[in-house]
């Protein structure tokens, strides 16, 4: 008798967007490979069975990606009959317009309901939902199952109300913990303290696709901690819309002081890093702990959006100028050395020349050593998109490359400085065929600063810290030869 082997389901991923959808898209991971499915980034030479694309619906660039994206894979789906799955925050916030625009998605998912997705996955057939305010799913419709090569074109087959959609906003919410499976053997990881946002910024959408601020256990933060670091992930980035606000859902008092005294604890050799401080929450208590843990690296991402009075006012972020400039002097004197971080927005509505000149003069006042800059984006349901005075695109796009090219000066004046000193290095990777390695110090964070090329006679290893002296500089990338 011939032994009959179970074929198991591919399921291959698609990430957009932030930090944030890495994770959301490694707990589905580790769901599926829990119910016995094999999980992948997708790659269209080698289709997958099932393709889930994980949507960003942040700017409307964002949102042009991600339906590009979804529109490569249709075209896979007519060719290969790879089933297609499309969730995340353009999915919560505009599924409507998804499935009227591209038939061919199988199955449509809004955000933090990863078991029933794991669900839909394993599944035949069509269905669409979205998370409500309960954290649990809302039909939008259910479609019977057709064949791969089919597509859904009669319109009137489906009844969408997008009031439902507005009146079911979200929560994610992350009770226990949840497998997760990642998808690279890179030596950083990302933890997510919180999801969703309790802020009401003008120009931001986020709440509208990610619902209130809901914060994660400790137990469960340690538990996935524990998993990446016995899975080789050296660094730990803590990530959320606002990690300062963390625990005070849950016990009407901010403890991430606490969360960080906890994490720093943990036995191995690793860094904590961390990412998206809301500027009028960074407490004495906070650097008293990044003073004491040296585990916590010294860099900071403080988006703080602009630095004129009269733009944050009508951004609805904290506006006391002052106050905000005395917050970076006081990170600058109580932790020297610490990498500042930051972004802004130019060309915000009615943001006239004195104002961005404002912002310019801060910048070098304050020598942020890592910087970005978007220009303003009029996203629908935000209330800044009915302000007067909305700026032309020529406007926005000059005053972001004027920042820039002053950034650039001070990143490579920053750089120059560094030549001599001695960092503690993470080892990322080796440059094939050559005695050259990719790592990164204190100072540059994955995927989105620049990094310290690192040569070494003896061979290294990802994940390994070694000690390293800076011997040149560029304007983002540092060169260092291993001590």
């Amino acid at each position: 008798m011939t032994a009959v082997i179970e074929q198991k389901i591919r399921v291959g991923f698609v990430t957009l967007g932030c930090d944030k959808n890495t994770v959301d898209n490694e707990y589905l991971a580790g769901l599926l490979k829990r119910d016995g499915m094999a999980v992948e980034v997708a790659n269209e030479a080698a289709p997958p069975d099932v393709v889930v694309i994980t949507t960003c619906g942040f700017l409307q660039a964002a949102k042009d990606q991600s339906k590009e994206e979804i529109r490569r894979w249709a075209r896979v789906r007519k060719r290969a009959g790879t089933r297609l799955g499309v969730i995340g925050c353009l999915a919560q916030r505009s599924g409507e317009e998804l499935l009227r625009e591209i038939p061919e998605i199988d199955f449509l998912a809004g955000v933090g309901d990863f078991e029933r997705v794991a669900k839909l996955v394993a599944g035949e057939g069509k269905s669409r939902f979205v998370t409500n305010t309960n954290g649990e799913s809302w039909d939008l419709a259910q479609q019977s199952a057709s064949a791969a090569d089919e597509t859904m074109t009669a319109q009137s087959d489906i009844d969408f109300d997008d009031r439902a959609f507005k009146k079911n906003a979200p929560r994610i919410v992350i009770p226990r913990t949840l497998p997760r499976q990642r998808m690279d053997r890179r030596p950083h990881g990302f933890l997510k303290i919180s999801d969703g946002c309790n802020h009401t910024c003008t120009f931001c959408s986020i709440p509208l696709m990610k619902g209130v601020y809901s914060s994660v256990p400790r137990q469960v933060l340690l538990d996935e901690t524990k998993r990446m670091l016995d899975d080789g992930v050296r660094e730990i980035n803590i990530v959320a819309q606002d990690i300062t606000k963390y625990g005070l859902d849950l016990e009407k008092r901010m403890m991430l002081p606490e969360l960080l005294n906890d994490l720093a604890s943990l036995e191995g050799e690793f860094w904590l890093r961390l990412f998206y401080l809301y500027p009028s929450t960074v407490t004495k208590d906070l650097i008293a702990v990044m003073k004491a843990q040296p585990r916590i690296a010294r860099y900071l991402d403080i988006p703080l959006q602009h630095l004129d009075e009269g733009v944050l006012r009508r951004m609805k972020r904290p506006h006391d100028r002052a106050r905000t400039m005395d917050m970076l002097r006081m990170l600058r004197s109580e932790l020297p050395g610490v990498t500042l971080r930051t972004t802004f927005i130019v060309g915000f509505p009615g943001e006239s020349n004195d104002e961005f000149q404002t912002l310019l003069d801060a910048m070098d006042e304050i020598r942020f050593e890592r910087l970005g800059v978007f220009t303003y984006s009029r996203e629908e349901g935000t209330p800044a998109a009915q302000l007067p005075n909305q700026l032309p695109e020529k406007t926005k796009q000059r005053r972001k490359e004027k920042l820039m090219k002053r950034q650039a000066q001070i990143s490579a004046e920053w750089a120059q400085a560094q030549i001599g000193t001695e960092r503690t290095c993470l080892i990322e990777g080796r440059v094939p065929d050559s005695d050259w390695y990719v790592a990164r110090s204190e100072s540059e964070a994955a995927d989105i600063d620049g990094v310290v090329r690192v040569r070494s006679a003896r061979e290294l290893h990802s994940g390994e810290f070694i000690r390293a002296r800076i011997s040149d500089a560029d304007v983002y990338d540092l060169t260092a030869e291993i001590i």
